[in-house]
Order: C-alpha cells, then structure tokens, then sequence
C-alpha cells in the first residue's frame, strides 16, 4: 500500500456510529410529542364536531328547548310528601366539576359530580304531538326526552303511590293571594286558578270531581334568613265538591318567599298500555325493556291524544295545552346522538367518536367496563337504539357495530322493512367512549324577575338591583352564583345617566340591551346572605356623554322589564390523565378534565 492510499480505521467507524446514534435518538425523542399532539388535536377536532351536533340538535327542536338546566340537590325528608325534595343549589358555578358538599344516602357520587353537578331540567316544552298508532290498536302522542335517560326514582312513598321522578306539568296557573280564615275565600272562578294564604302558607284549588295533582316550584326563607329555592314538589287533591284549604310544605316549617310560587297542574301517569280518559292531562310512560337499568329511564312519553286539540286557560291566556317536563339527567357521559335511516343498503350509521365502550374491555382505571349503567348489577349494555317516530327500542339482533370505528350497520332486512312502509325514521344512538367523553348542555333561565322588595337574598330566577336597601354597586344586576357567565337581555331599564362634558345627570330608558354575567370567582361579591355575581350598566353605558350613575330606584316604575337568559351552551369534556397524590391512606388519583366549550344564543320558538 503505497503512503497516498488512505482508508478508514475502525476507530472512524465507531465515531461515525456514536454520531448517527445520537441523530437518531434525538430525532426519535420527537415521535412521542409529535404523537400527543397529533392526539390531542383530534380529541379537540372530535369535541368541536360534537358540540356542533348537540348544538344544531336543540335548535332544530327550538320548540321543546327547555326553560333552565339547573345544579340541584336531593334531600331525604319523611315530612315531605314523596319523601324527599329536590333543592336548587344556587352556589354551584357552571364551571364547577367538582364532586357536591352533600351527596343523598344511598345516590353513587358519579351521578352528581363533574359534569353531572348541573343536570336538572327545568321545563323542557312540549306542545302534545300529533297522535300515532302505538300497537294494540291505540293510539298516543309520542315524546322522546331530549336528554334522556333520567334519573328514576326507585320506590313507592308512604301511602304506596309511585314516586314520579319525571314530573309533567301544564301551563303556570294564575294565582289569588287571599286569608284563608276569611268565610268568604277561597274565592275561585275557573279551574285555572288558585288561591294561595303566605301567612298560613296554605293553599287551594278550584274543585273538580276527579283527583288531581299540582306541581309547585317556590323558594323558602332558611334557618339564617337567606333564600332556599325547590325546584319542584308534588301536591295531590282530592275530589271534591268545593275548594278545600290545604297545606304547603316547606321543610322545616319555614316560610314561603311570596310571589315566589308557580303552580301548574299536573299530568297524572297511567300504566302501560294506557286506557286513556276524557281528561287531557294524561300520559304513560312506555316500559323499560330488559337493557334498561332500574334507576334509569329513557323517557318515552305517550300523551293522552286528546291533548293535542285542548286549549287551557293559564297566565299567558287561552293556550294550546303545552307539557312543561321535569326532570334529572342520568349521566352527561351518555352521549346521545340522533341520526335518520339511510337512502339505501347499506343501511350504515358513522357515529362522531370512535373507539365505543364495549361490555368486558378494561378501563384507564383497569376495572372492567360493565356497560352504559355503570352498576354492575344492571343489565350489560353497550350501545342502546331507540326509533324517535315510536318509541322503541330497536332489537340488538338488527344491527352490528364496529365499536373500534363508531359505526353501526342496521341489517338489510330490518332498513328494507322500514323503506316498504314509506318511513324514514330517526334514530337515537346512546353510547360511551373510551376516554370518558361527556357532553353536557348549559342553559341560562328563560325569564328572571327582581326579588321580594329588591332585596339581596335572591332565589332561582331572580336578581338584585344594587343600590338598594342591602347595598352593593348602585349599577350593577346581582344573580345567583349559578348564573355566572350566561347572558341576558333587557326588553327595558330606567337609569341615571352622567353627561361628563356638561356634568348634568338625567333620568335615561335604553331597550334591548345584551350583558354578561360575570364569570370571574374574584370579583364576586358578598351581599345579603351570601356572595352573587353580576352584570354593570358601565358595560354598556361608559361614554363621555353617557356614563351609567345607577338604577332608577326611586321611579314609580319598573326599572328593569322582560330580563331573559339567551345563552346556550355545550361543555364537552374527555379524560386528560390525571393528578396522582400521596396520602398516609395511599395514592390518590384525580382526573384532569380537558375541556370544549361552544356558546351560543338560543331561545325557544314556536313550532
């Protein structure tokens, strides 16, 4: 080998090999983050694409939209007369995803923690369907919950009567406030009234010859003087020839707020297959088949058909009969997505997410999935069907699903059936997935009113106007901390108003102005019984020429008409992982929840 010729010495091999190992090594560290985010940005994309849905659903049934969703609390009571009542919590942010203060004996915490905190329906609206055919030659008008399945009750109460945990109402009836020691009360004219005594907290009905039932919602003064809210009672009249005064509960034998009642006459339940009366105010609840859990109730509705031509006499005037419904969610973490039938074969559905629990899979937590209802005990079910044009339940023997890729292919023979009859129906999906997906909807009340005497202990629906007798800012709108962050209008407000260029102040009317409700824990503020959140004229009324002073308060008028809640909101929420703690008692492991959040405005609207 002559001194020119060169080759490569092994050492040169091994410093080339330690370089490229080290190239690689770095390059590879990359994939792990490359892939959490690939993941995350999914999980993001999946979470807007559900929200969208769930939002598009409710307004597309804009007419049923319900009148709040609400954080409540269930209170075991032997006094009442269902053994328990269910109270507003009206300190429950609509951020918090924590679990309750107080959990009811015997209720699993799951159901009432995260996203299942906020989880009572107020009011969701139904003018009584048209009727169609329900089997056996009957007929009924059918109604599918709109965030079903509800939480049922289990249990008779003292005198063995079913406890409804769906309640059905009709319109609000118009109230007499009169003494019931007077002879000459109750004084009744009509079937849509009653007579109510706030001294006696007693109340009253006009007589008819059948029993009924009533709904009551009003709020209570507690133990310390701040203001209790219940969200519904039931209260059961006999038949009777002439209006008899009965009592109220309260718990506790409190007093109620006046003019904080609403009172609506009640539809009674009958069994299944329903033998439907002359009285309109009927309805049966289809029976749970053999894959619904005894605590759970998907909520099919059959109304009494006659309902859907009867018109009642309420406060708004002579109105189609309209169903106000009642009731708790079960469980935000059921998804629920609805879905028309395929043109043709195949007769495949793509649900949003992926990856469906499937009865016998383990968990992130290494327990093993038991199905929908959570409850070993209950039936093992993975994905639930129901037909929204009937009411059933579609057998699991005419479908197959691709749990991996959230796909559901209904049989030839069973969509081919469907076509003959000229149906296209519409399908509910009910379903979980891997990574604990929730969807929960947030509402703002329909309508909101200014406390007894404009004080500062406000119940549901109700609002302060500060510079008042219990203080606080002379501009701003006090609510309950269950409001904060929603949005409102007014239809009208009465203000004083600073021109700072003159330095004049004069009395100012503005209409249909738009605020929000201040979302921000550390500017609460501690009025009257406890701390509340706002809206500030100053957000709207803060120019050279207009400077918002305070409210109207000493003008023979009502200074803030028609206040509305207009927001709408979808949470979604999946598991993040989670924060592991040492304990004496051992590791402790919560979850983190990430989040998505899509805010609307959404009000109900006629059919």
């Amino acid at each position: 080998m002559g001194a020119r010729e060169r080759g490569i010495s092994l050492i040169e091999v091994l410093v080339v090999m330690v370089i490229l190992t080290i190239g690689i090594f770095s390059v590879v560290r990359l994939f792990p983050a490359g892939f959490y985010v690939n993941k995350q940005t999914e999980a993001r994309t999946l979470a807007s694409r559900l929200a969208a849905q769930e939002t598009n659903r409710y307004t597309q049934t804009a007419g049923n939209l319900m009148d709040a969703i609400l954080p409540t609390v269930i209170v075991a009571d032997s006094n009442s007369p269902t053994g328990y009542y269910i109270r507003v919590d009206l300190d429950t942010t609509p951020d918090d995803l924590s679990e309750p203060r107080t959990v009811a004996a015997g209720l699993d915490p799951y159901y009432v923690s995260g996203i299942n905190r906020i989880r009572w329906i107020r009011g969701e609206t139904v003018p009584i369907p048209n009727p169609s055919p329900i089997g056996g030659g009957l007929r009924g008008s059918i109604h599918v919950l709109s965030s079903g399945p509800a939480y049922d009750y289990p249990g008779l109460d003292a005198d063995n009567v079913p406890v409804d945990s769906i309640v059905i109402s009709g319109s609000p009836m118009i109230r007499r406030v009169q003494q019931a020691e007077d002879p000459t009360s109750p004084y009744l004219r009509s079937p849509a009234e009653y007579a109510i005594d706030y001294d006696s907290g007693m109340i009253a009905f006009y007589p008819a010859p059948y029993d009924r039932m009533f709904k009551i919602s009003y709020s209570y003064y507690g133990p310390g003087g701040d203001i209790i809210s219940i969200a519904a009672q039931q209260l059961g009249v006999p038949a009777g020839a002439f209006p008899v005064w009965q009592n109220v509960y309260a718990p506790g034998g409190r007093d109620i707020v006046p003019g904080s009642d609403t009172v609506s006459r009640q539809f009674r339940r009958i069994a299944f297959p329903p033998s439907f009366s002359a009285d309109p105010y009927e309805y049966a609840l289809m029976p749970k088949t053999a894959n619904v859990a005894d605590f759970a109730s998907i909520g099919v509705i059959v109304f009494n058909p006659l309902g859907a031509d009867y018109v009642e006499r309420s406060v708004y005037g002579n109105v189609p009969l309209t169903a106000k419904i009642d009731y708790n969610v079960l469980d935000w973490h059921i998804i629920r997505e609805d879905r028309p039938l395929p043109g043709s074969s195949p007769y495949t559905v793509r649900l949003t997410l992926k990856d469906i629990k499937r009865v016998g899979e383990y968990e992130s937590d290494q327990r093993k999935y038991t199905g929908i209802w959570r409850d070993p005990a209950s039936p093992h079910v993975s994905l639930l069907i129901y037909n929204l044009s009937t009411g059933e339940e579609v057998p699991g023997s005419e479908y197959t699903v691709n749990f991996r890729e959230g796909v559901v292919t209904f049989s030839d023979a069973y969509g081919d059936m469907l076509r003959a009859r000229s149906e296209t129906p519409t399908f509910r999906f009910y379903y979980k997935a891997h990574g604990d997906w929730g969807a929960q909807i947030q509402k703002a009340a329909a309508a909101y009113r200014m406390s007894r005497n404009n004080t500062a202990n406000v119940g549901y629906g109700e609002f302060y106007l500060g510079g008042g007798a219990f203080g606080g800012n002379p501009t701003r709108m006090y609510f309950p901390l269950m409001e904060a962050g929603k949005t409102i209008t007014i239809r009208e407000l009465w203000y004083y108003s600073r021109n700072t260029v003159t330095g004049t102040v004069s009395l100012r009317k503005s209409a249909n102005e738009t605020f929000r409700i201040n979302n921000d824990p550390a500017l609460f503020q501690a009025l009257g019984a406890g701390s509340l959140t706002w809206i500030d004229l100053l957000d709207n009324h803060n120019s050279p020429t207009d400077v918002a002073v305070g409210w109207a308060l000493d003008q023979p008028l009502e200074v803030a008409q028609g206040v509305r809640g207009i927001s709408f909101k979808v949470r979604v929420v999946w598991n993040g992982g989670a924060n592991v703690t040492r304990t004496a008692a051992g590791n402790v492991a919560t979850l983190r929840w990430r989040r998505n959040d899509l805010d609307t405005f959404l009000t109900r609207s006629p059919k």
